[in-house]
């Protein structure tokens, strides 16, 4: 079964949004998936139509129609110039643009959306308001977020040489991993998944350790060896978790990576080290991500790494919900 059947990508005349176009090459490269440009377009305001100078309303938007496929026309070019065999379509949409790439997403629930974004001053520009963040947040597919640097430079390599994924001992978080291990056996990227855990400062400052050590016959040790402790566990957790994907995925010599310290950190610098990264993590979808918009570990990945990530929505069934609450205790979920 392909992972993709079909690429959307998002387009709105601006540089920015064309910025998209190589990661969707990069995919539909490996998945063999079509791809659909698709712009949204609104009808002529009342006070352009004019019918004693034949300005009709219908014949205003059909001329609009028209620029628009004439627009996404060449972009179709582009893309085959870059190397895409699959079928590529075009599909002027009318209406808001927010809402023609939701319809469009609707229609393609097996498809992947590629859409790119700033990652400037950040938060304000980017999570809140704009097409990138209200589209996450309204569709199911999953979402590749392509970010470009404060000069408009694309932060995408010509390859996927490496695929992170990070995890937090929840089954949501996990739930990425079926793209990512797809994304790896198509590309021949490594995989290698990630958790961060959390140092001795914070449990010498947000436990109660020393009033717990010795409890019931039980040692504990000081923050130091709690720290480790815990980060021994997660060793042996994204262990665990590798040799699944090896055995389930065919991959080979799937990498773990523990860090100390905040999710978003440890996930931007692995990313950095690595080098031609993808990031694909679970994200809560409509009420997490409009919850969460501001500071979330997948907000900040977003704005802030070097590698494009993927965001795949998470379940919403009732043991979903614990696992988001447990995502959310641990900090490593989006």
């Amino acid at each position: 079964m392909a992972l993709y059947k079909h690429i959307i990508a998002p387009l709105d005349g601006s540089e920015l949004s064309e910025q998209s176009l190589p990661a969707a090459h990069l995919i539909a490269q490996a998945t063999g998936a079509e791809v659909t440009l698709v712009r949204g377009f609104q009808s002529a305001p009342q006070w352009q139509v004019d019918v004693s100078h034949g300005r009709h309303s219908g014949s205003l938007a059909a001329a609009e129609h028209d620029r628009v496929f004439a627009y996404l026309s060449t972009k179709k070019r582009a893309l085959q110039d870059m190397g895409v065999a699959s079928e590529i379509h075009v599909a002027p949409t009318e209406g808001a643009p927010v809402d023609a790439i939701t319809r469009t997403a609707a229609s393609h629930p097996d498809g992947l959306i590629v859409m790119s974004t700033h990652g400037r001053s950040g938060l304000t520009r980017m999570m809140v308001g704009s097409v990138t963040a209200r589209v996450v947040r309204a569709v199911k597919n999953p979402t590749l977020v392509v970010r470009c640097n404060s000069e408009g430079r694309l932060l995408l390599g010509d390859r996927f040489d490496n695929i992170i994924v990070p995890l937090d001992g929840s089954r949501f978080a996990q739930h990425a991993l079926h793209h990512a291990a797809g994304l790896a056996a198509l590309t021949g990227a490594k995989l290698t998944l990630c958790q961060s855990t959390q140092g001795s400062d914070y449990f010498e400052t947000h436990t109660e350790w020393g009033r717990m050590d010795g409890e019931a016959g039980v040692r504990l040790g000081g923050p130091s060896e709690l720290s480790d402790k815990v980060s021994d566990l997660s060793v042996d957790y994204l262990q665990g978790r590798a040799a699944d994907m090896e055995a389930t995925f065919g991959l080979r010599d799937v990498g773990i990576a523990n860090y100390r310290g905040m999710a978003s950190e440890a996930i931007v610098n692995l990313a950095g080290e690595l080098g031609n990264a993808l990031v694909v993590m679970t994200t809560h979808g409509r009420r997490g991500v409009g919850r969460a918009i501001l500071g979330s570990v997948a907000d900040q990945v977003v704005l802030t790494s070097p590698a494009p990530t993927l965001l795949v929505r998470g379940p919403v069934a009732k043991g979903a919900v614990d696992s988001i609450h447990a995502g959310e205790r641990v900090g490593a979920g989006a």
